[in-house]
Parts: structure tokens; C-alpha cells; sequence
């Protein structure tokens, strides 16, 4: 549970980037070439892991300062070059790597079904909103918020995505 929400921003981040790129593309029933969905799906998910990285890290580097000033005024970076520096550095580099991972992922099931079933290209963009579905549903847990109106709102920004992609044909 720890690592839920690089996780699921991760494979969001994937859906939504590959269908504002792609729906296009599969939509107009052609065949994603294998070697453009990986590539694809790289490229998206350093780019996320870079962005998750830099919120990540800025947000515990905050976190430490403003502890490192409530402990000793006079030194407000005194935990920030010591031990819990690299402690958070580590959990921002290991989170943002689950974001890789996951964005990856996301961006590449996105668009394997449409390599796969070239004809049938409105499958993958129905199964890529689903998804997002759920994961809005998941991330509601780590949020605190409720599962359904998170599921909505991943849903519509799923369809919106596929719009776009739709209306701007990138790919």
C-alpha cells in the first residue's frame, strides 16, 4: 500500500498521455507497429518519472526543512545533508522508478490491443477508460476521498483524452 499512489499516477499518466496521442491513430482502425508502442510508452513514462521525481522530492525536501527548523532554527538544513537527505532522495528516486514502471505499463495497454486487433480500435479506448475507472476507484483510498466520484472524474478525463486525441490525430 505504501507504494499505491507513484503506482497508480504512474499507470494514469501512461493511459491519458497515449490516448491523447494515439486515439487517433487507433481509432482510425490502422496497426500501432510493436516497435512505436514501445518506444512510445518509454519515452511517456521517463518524461512522467522526471516530473514525478521533481514533485516527489520537493515535497519531502519541504517537509525536512520545515522539521530541521522546528528542531534547530539556526541550522534549518542540518537534516537535509545528513542521513535523512539521502533517505529522502532514495524514496524519491524509488517512487519516481515505480512511476516508470507503471507508466510504461499503462501507456503500452493502451495501445497493445490495437497491434494486436487493428480492426477493432474503439475496444482499446473502451478498455483504457475502464481502467482509468478503477484506478480513480484505488486512488480514492490513498486519498481519503470518495471512490466514486474519483472513478467519475478518472473516467471523463479518459473520455476527454480520447476526444483530443480523436479531434488532434498526433499519431
Amino acid at each position: 500500500m505504501k507504494h499505491l499512489f507513484p503506482t497508480i499516477l504512474g499507470l494514469t499518466d501512461g493511459i491519458i498521455t497515449a490516448l491523447i496521442f494515439t486515439s487517433g491513430l487507433i481509432s482510425g482502425h490502422s496497426r500501432i507497429p510493436l516497435q512505436l508502442i514501445i518506444k512510445f510508452s518509454l519515452g511517456s513514462s521517463i518524461i512522467s518519472a522526471f516530473s514525478y521525481f521533481i514533485a516527489k522530492y520537493s515535497e519531502l525536501r519541504e517537509e525536512l526543512i520545515d522539521t530541521s527548523i522546528r528542531l534547530n532554527p539556526s541550522s534549518p538544513l542540518h537534516l537535509l545533508k545528513g542521513r535523512q537527505g539521502i533517505l529522502i532522495m532514495m524514496e524519491a528516486v524509488t517512487e519516481a522508478g515505480i512511476s516508470v514502471a507503471s507508466g510504461f505499463f499503462g501507456a503500452f495497454i493502451t495501445m497493445f490491443p490495437s497491434f494486436l486487433f487493428p480492426g477493432v480500435g474503439h475496444v482499446s479506448i473502451i478498455s483504457a477508460i475502464i481502467i482509468l475507472g478503477v484506478l480513480g476507484s484505488l486512488i480514492s483510498r490513498s486519498l481519503e476521498g470518495g471512490w466514486v466520484r474519483w472513478s467519475v472524474t478518472f473516467v471523463l478525463i479518459g473520455i476527454s483524452a480520447s476526444l483530443m486525441g480523436i479531434y488532434l490525430n498526433i499519431l
